[in-house]
């Protein structure tokens, strides 16, 4: 005699298991499936933003490369520590001048130290760098290229959005500098607040490569140009134009670089000029997409520069 389904309670049980258990899969795949297309697509900006407020200055590489993964970009840079490490002198070195000498010029290049750049894509609205010294990160900043991430950053007790705040949003500081050539050109400003700043210093700009980039327009007989310096009535009317699109905290950088305003070199941040090979406009097999980027790139610049002149001819 045949026993029907109806008829049997363990297979009754059995079925609602695998049916719960089958319940159970798909929640825990939808679960996972929904915050990864999340972060890829509508909410990748706020993603972005909720990793780099976990960054500070004294964090590890390795901290930063979980967050965000392998950087792109690697490379180094020799830096001087503005004062040399403590060290106990011997009495032979106090005694013979050659053994003083050969002290100082030990303790000389104890101050060199090497400084690793690492640069971040972040995912094509911006870029991430960070300046290590050996597995601490001493300095950090980010850029924004597009509209899109326009993240708030505190400079001290003020708030900013990069892309959208102008420079003359933040209190005036002496300490400025400006540089232009032929192609490349940028700003930048340093604040410091001391201890209710956690003796942090924020270096505020513009950079090329950001979004909505202001050229500084110097003229090549300022007597203050040679000097990196901007003169103040010009300098009065760039930072009431200027939208902010770069900023760089430093927690524990020491160095004679930055003092005398050769550490960033040509770049407030990210440079143009190692990442900008890497954008597929610049690829070197083509395709009718690469193609059609050129095009936008092109119209892109043409607009941009009718915007500038059209201002030119206003002021």
């Amino acid at each position: 005699m045949r026993h029907s389904a109806a008829m049997n309670p363990w297979y009754n049980t059995t079925l609602n298991v695998w049916q719960l258990a089958s319940v159970l899969v798909a929640v825990v795949t939808i679960g996972k499936w929904i915050p990864a297309v999340w972060r890829r697509t509508l909410g990748r900006r706020w993603h972005l933003i909720a990793q780099l407020r976990k960054i500070a200055p004294g964090v590890r590489h390795d901290y930063v490369e979980d967050l965000l993964g392998e950087p792109k970009w690697q490379s180094t840079m020799t830096c001087t520590r503005l004062a040399a490490p403590d060290v106990e002198p011997t009495e032979a070195a106090w005694k013979s001048f050659w053994k003083a000498k050969a002290k100082e010029e030990d303790e000389q290049d104890d101050r060199d130290v090497e400084i690793t750049v690492r640069t971040w894509p972040l995912a094509r609205l911006g870029y991430l760098v960070t300046w290590s010294e050996k597995d601490a990160v001493v300095m950090y900043g980010i850029t924004t290229t597009s509209w899109w991430f326009r993240p708030r950053v505190l400079v001290g007790s003020t708030r900013i959005r990069l892309g959208k705040s102008i420079l003359a949003d933040l209190d005036r500081t002496e300490e400025h500098r400006v540089w232009q050539g032929n192609r490349r050109y940028g700003y930048l400003e340093e604040h410091d607040f001391g201890n209710p700043g956690g003796y942090r210093r924020w270096y505020v700009g513009v950079n090329d490569i950001g979004y909505r980039p202001v050229p500084p327009m110097l003229d090549w007989d300022d007597t203050e140009t040679e000097l990196n310096r901007m003169p103040d009535a010009k300098r009065d009317g760039y930072r009431a134009i200027s939208p902010i699109n770069t900023v760089v905290i430093s927690g524990i950088a020491l160095y004679e670089e930055l003092q005398r305003g050769e550490f960033f070199g040509m770049s407030l941040g990210v440079d143009q000029d190692m990442v900008r090979l890497s954008d597929p406009s610049f690829r070197v097999f083509d395709s009718r997409f690469t193609r059609a980027r050129l095009h936008v790139r092109d119209w892109r610049w043409e607009r941009r520069r009718n915007r500038l002149d059209k201002r030119a001819g206003q002021a």
